[in-house]
């Protein structure tokens, strides 16, 4: 053999761009679900043990991840699927985004909420103070 020839390795099949770009997108949507849902999970779960005082809004944050969490799978599978390089990266890149969302809204929806109760808090106090003088 000589030294000039190929070696079986380096003239082997390259992966295409669009599966490595999909690739990604699967790691950074599995990312957000575990590293940024998780966490606000935790934080709206934590609202609820207030019970009746502060009613969370269970059924926003169900659709919001859902829709959230679709949207993502579906861009990946776009990514992969994709022919251009650029239109596989703008897919992941859109994946991520609605993962983020989708993680993210359950936090916005359940400040939302408390704010409207405390809304709601400030005109029973007033009403308190000016019952007991």
């Amino acid at each position: 053999m000589s030294r000039y020839t190929r070696r079986s390795s380096s003239s082997g099949r390259r992966i295409p761009m669009r599966l490595i770009a999909a690739a990604v997108g699967a790691v950074l949507v599995i990312g957000n679900g575990l590293l940024v849902l998780g966490p606000v999970l935790g934080l709206v779960g934590a609202a609820t043990s207030f019970g009746p005082v502060f009613q969370v809004p269970v059924g926003q944050i169900a659709i919001a991840i859902i829709v959230g969490f679709l949207v993502a799978i579906g861009c990946v599978v776009l990514a992969g699927i994709s022919r251009p390089r650029g239109m596989s990266w703008t897919f992941v890149v859109a994946a991520w985004v609605a993962s983020l969302i989708g993680s993210i809204w359950p936090i916005v929806v359940t400040a939302n909420a408390a704010v409207d109760r405390a809304g709601d808090v400030i005109p029973f106090i007033t009403e308190l103070i000016r019952s007991v003088g």
